[in-house]
C-alpha cells in the first residue's frame, strides 16, 4: 500500500492505494484563515490522516509516501 499526498495552493488531498485502486482518499481546501498559518495546518492535516491511516492498516503495509506540490515557474 501507498500514501499519497497532493499538496497544492489552496488545498490538500491525501490518500491510501492498494494495487493501484484508491482505498481512501480526503481533501481538504483552505481557507483564507487557514492560508495566515499554512505550515501548522498542513503538518496538523497530514498527521491526523497518517493516523487515520494506521488505525485500519499496519505500518507494516505502507511501501512509500508520495507528496506532490507545485512548482515555481
Amino acid at each position: 500500500m501507498r500514501i499519497g499526498i497532493d499538496l497544492g495552493g489552496s488545498h490538500i488531498g491525501i490518500g491510501l492505494i492498494d494495487n493501484g485502486k484508491v482505498i481512501r482518499k480526503n481533501e481538504y481546501n483552505f481557507s483564507k484563515e487557514d492560508k495566515e498559518n499554512l505550515e501548522e495546518v498542513i503538518n496538523k492535516i497530514i498527521n491526523q490522516e497518517i493516523d487515520d491511516i494506521l488505525q485500519i492498516v499496519d505500518v507494516r503495509q505502507i511501501e512509500m509516501i508520495g507528496i506532490s506540490v507545485p512548482r515555481k515557474t
